[in-house]
């Protein structure tokens, strides 16, 4: 198999994300959010990614308006 990509050895760790409004979101809120739609029975999906400017962005998705701010 050819490699398409060659991935940088140095590792980059990341805090948290920035949300569509350019709010910066802890991993520890998105943890929050998480377990409390565990508790609740929602369905929950964060969707990260990394943009050209290699910042982390991420959106939220939910099946429950209470989850919702």
């Amino acid at each position: 198999m050819n490699v398409m990509y060659q991935i940088n050895p140095e590792v980059t760790q990341y805090e948290g994300y920035v949300d569509l409004n350019g709010q910066f979101i802890p991993f520890s809120m998105a943890d929050e959010v998480f377990t409390r739609a565990r508790a609740i029975g929602a369905r929950v999906l964060l969707r990260l990614e990394l943009n050209e400017g290699n910042k982390l962005t991420g959106i939220f998705y939910t099946n429950d308006n209470g989850l919702c701010a």
